[in-house]
């Protein structure tokens, strides 16, 4: 009984040496050590969605809100826009387990996360529920962009216009192609 008390301490504490050491070189400046030992912590810290950014931190912080959609041409010419969830939108108690999603969006602009944009693509369409006749379809993901208020003013300007940034542009030749 007493061996089985210890498997499970030496599990637990490879465990939790696992994880910090996986935050710890996460979180690292940029240097030589982090570039060496971070990769394979990728597999653990960014399906998990518990990787850290720190941009939103001094000296430069964003100034901008941004806001996830995709937008899905048919074969037939027709759009469909796919809108992500506005966390801001939502009652409080569904704003809890989706507090991710601002750093998810956040996140989608850089190259090291060109593969979660088609995971989204496909994402989108299948939302979409489009039928198999629909195919080819282009899917864009995009953000849309709001300058946020200037230091000492409440709120922004609700007229102001948003800008657009494209992330990225897939093509989809069948139902095939977007399902797990």
């Amino acid at each position: 009984m007493a061996w089985r008390w210890t498997a499970r301490r030496v599990g637990i504490s490879a465990f939790v040496i696992f994880h910090l050491s996986a935050l710890i070189f996460w979180t690292m400046p940029n240097c030589a050590i982090k570039e060496r030992f971070q990769s394979p912590y990728r597999f653990y810290v960014l399906p998990l969605g518990i990787w850290q950014w720190w941009a939103i931190f001094a000296p430069d912080p964003p100034r901008c809100t941004n806001v996830l959609d995709a937008e899905v041409i048919d074969a037939k010419g027709m759009r469909h826009v796919y809108e992500f969830p506005r966390i801001a939108d939502l009652p409080w108690w569904q704003k809890i387990p989706r507090y991710r999603n601002p750093k998810f969006n956040c996140n989608m602009g850089s190259e090291e996360y060109a593969k979660h944009r088609e995971f989204t693509a496909r994402h989108a369409v299948r939302q979409l529920g489009l039928g198999a006749e629909v195919f080819p379809v282009w899917v864009s993901l995009y953000l849309e962009l709001k300058d946020a208020p200037p230091p000492g003013i409440g709120v922004a300007d609700p007229m102001a216009p948003s800008r657009i940034q494209v992330l990225d542009r897939f093509q989809f030749a069948s139902l095939k192609e977007v399902r797990p």
